[in-house]
Order: structure tokens, then sequence, then C-alpha cells
């Protein structure tokens, strides 16, 4: 009885290069005919290691951006909410950004990966399209509508809104990646 087997695995000791290295140790281990050799893997694959850092180069830059739309959706608030009991649409926004704000502290609060930083930060392109849209009643010509208009721009939302709608592809593509590269642990004890 003779079978053929490849085993693919990857160690990492966390033990630092030593200056004169030139890269990481990517080599596999084949065992053909009772015999073992080595073979350099191939140019095009990237180690876990590589997608670890990043990931990582993107999770201080998204904390700083998530942080900063919180901080200036909290003082849009902070201006319009004495105003929010004359208009019951002005209300309904200052509600939902303020559901915003107190997701985000929650999150920051419990931060558990990275994924939750991108998906507050989808939240807060969401948000500020809904602020932005005029009232059903009144329209653009709206005092509602005007004085959103004015508070988006005094608090420049809507610069930051575009600058995290570019920011947001290679960071998602980050996060899908390292997703993908994550070893799924199975449970088989019944």
């Amino acid at each position: 009885l003779q079978g053929n087997m490849r085993f693919h695995f990857t160690l990492d000791f966390h033990v630092k290069e030593p200056a004169n290295s030139n890269g990481t140790f990517d080599k596999t281990i084949v065992v053909e005919n009772n015999q073992i050799s080595m073979v350099d893997n191939e140019a095009t694959t990237k180690s876990p290691i590589e997608t670890w850092t990043d990931q990582d180069q993107f999770n201080n830059f998204t904390l700083q951006k998530v942080t900063e739309t919180r901080r200036s959706v909290h003082l849009l608030n902070t201006e319009l909410s004495p105003l929010a009991g004359r208009s019951n649409d002005l209300a309904r926004r200052l509600k939902i950004s303020l559901r915003y704000v107190n997701e985000v502290d929650a999150n920051l609060e419990h931060l558990t990966n990275f994924g939750q930083l991108v998906e507050l930060l989808r939240k807060f392109i969401i948000l500020i399209d809904t602020l932005r849209d005029p009232a059903q009643v009144g329209g653009v010509r709206s005092l509602e509508y005007v004085l959103l208009k004015l508070s988006l721009e005094k608090y420049d939302l809507l610069n930051k809104q575009e600058q995290i709608r570019q920011y947001l592809e290679p960071a998602e593509s980050a996060w899908r990646k390292y997703q993908n590269t994550q070893v799924v642990l199975l449970d088989n004890t019944t």
C-alpha cells in the first residue's frame, strides 16, 4: 500500500530576523519516494504574516477616522439639538445622528476587530447621505434643510465623507484579504 500526501503548513516562532536577512524563509518541504527535499515557493504566494501587516497598517488610521467622525457628528448634534423641538424632521435626523454617536461609543468600548471600524465608517457615509437629503415637506427651501446644510459645511462633514469613501475601498479589501487568510478551527468533540 503506497500513497502520496502533500502537507502545507506555516510555522511562525516570532523570532527576530538578523539584520542581514532578505525576507522570510519561504520553502516547501517535499517528501516523495522516501526522499526529503526543499523547494522554493513561488514569488506569487504571500505569507499570512504579510496579510497581518497589510491589515495592521489600516488599524490606527481607521480608528482615528472613526473617532474624528464621531467628534464631528457629536458637535453637529450639540449645535442643532436646541432646535430639535421645533421640527419633527430635524428631530428625526438628530436622533439618527445621535444613534451613530452611541454606536461608535459602544463599538470602541468593546472593539474586537478591524471589521467593526470599517462598518462604522460605512454607516457614517450613509448617515451623511441621510442628513444631506432634503426634507420631504418643503424640500431644499425648508429651514431644516438650510440648517443641516450649513452645519454639515461648518463641520466639514461632506469633505470627510468623500475622504472616507476613497479610503474605504482599500480598507475593505485589506479586511477581506485578512478574513480569507484566517484558519477556521472546528471543534469535532461529539
